[in-house]
């Protein structure tokens, strides 16, 4: 398993490895900085390794690789040409190169991936409860919630991320949401913001909450966190679209997920490149597949997929019936990366 410095994929893949119940190592990767777009094509690495940094890479080398990411792809391509036999190399995600390169990609909506020979297409991002760490979160946490009606409704805050945007207005408008449900089910909040919440708009959204709550502020130096006594305790749970592992983690539990919708801020430049982007796929749409031009991640295309099974609903649209049993994304990815080795 290549791990890089994004904990959200290197949780996938280790959720991943400890399902197909292969013997595995971790190799955590480390670069430089990246070299100019065109090393690739004078014959040189564009995301140079960190030697000093990085897991050793040497044999004997594994039958399996998995990775995430673009920065990884040319280790497990350089691992597989210097192994003396076949090794299998399966990509989550987006790898931005050609799909050919691989034995299998799993991919999400998000990510607009092609259908390809290679392509399985999950609803949700990979992942695997710790229901075990959930119960331990839940003793240490639940006295602390007890004085609040039920039902629980968790309120799960990311960040600021390309192209949504998390700021006092809109914090305070899921504030004034979150308290209408709240109050119209006669339950309270567990709120909970993170690493990437501005400071100012976990302030402005606590101001905001018009009935009974319990508010946990992320902070740089860590402690004692709710976040996954939420996950075990809470009944329902509101989430920013932002996320999309907080999405697969509360749409797992099988209880109500809101999604709440949040602004959008595009450059004159992002509107620049998508319409090129367009124009020159409209007349070679082959070139995705190969890699030489991705689509941008597209977070609507996760929340119109849940929102069609029935699995989550924009904040604000009440369920008219239960959600959707969630669906076992782990169980396919194992059984198609499984039979690679029949």
């Amino acid at each position: 398993m290549l791990a890089g410095d994004k904990p959200g994929d290197n949780a996938q893949l280790l959720s991943l490895a400890t399902a197909l119940e292969y013997p595995f190592e971790v190799k955590q990767l480390h670069f430089r900085a990246p070299r100019a777009r065109l090393a690739g094509l004078l014959g040189r690495e564009r995301f140079p390794l960190d030697r000093g940094a990085t897991s050793p890479l040497a044999p004997p080398w594994p039958d399996l690789i998995l990775g995430c990411g673009q920065r990884s792809v040319g280790v497990a391509l350089r691992i597989r040409r210097k192994a003396a036999r076949a090794v299998r190399v399966v990509w989550l995600g987006r790898p931005r190169v050609d799909l050919d390169r691989f034995d299998l990609i799993l991919t999400t909506p998000q990510y607009r991936v092609p259908a390809h020979r290679n392509v399985v297409h999950l609803g949700l991002p990979l992942h695997q409860a710790d229901h075990a760490a959930w119960n331990r979160a839940a003793a240490d946490w639940r006295d602390r919630f007890a004085t609040l009606p039920r039902p629980w409704i968790a309120v799960l805050v990311g960040g600021s991320a390309v192209p949504f945007v998390v700021d006092v207005p809109s914090a305070r408008r899921i504030a004034v949401q979150a308290s209408a449900l709240a109050r119209a089910e006669g339950g309270s909040l567990l709120i909970s913001t993170s690493r990437r919440t501005p400071a100012e708009a976990g302030r402005a959204l606590e101001g905001a909450l018009t009935v009974p709550a319990y508010v946990h502020h992320w902070s740089p130096g860590g402690g004692p966190n709710p976040y996954l006594a939420y996950l075990a305790l809470a009944d329902a749970f509101i989430v920013t679209g932002d996320s999309a592992s907080m999405l697969t983690e509360a749409c797992n539990t099988g209880k109500r997920v809101w999604i709440a919708d949040l602004p959008e801020r595009k450059t004159l430049r992002s509107h620049a490149k998508n319409i090129l982007r367009r124009s020159v796929l409209a007349a070679a749409p082959g070139l995705t597949r190969r890699g030489w031009i991705r689509n941008p991640r597209d977070l609507h295309r996760l929340h119109a997929e849940l929102i069609t099974a029935n699995r989550a609903l924009p904040l604000g649209r009440p369920f008219t019936a239960p959600p959707a049993p969630p669906s076992d994304e782990m169980a396919i990815a194992v059984a198609r990366v499984r039979a690679l080795f029949r």
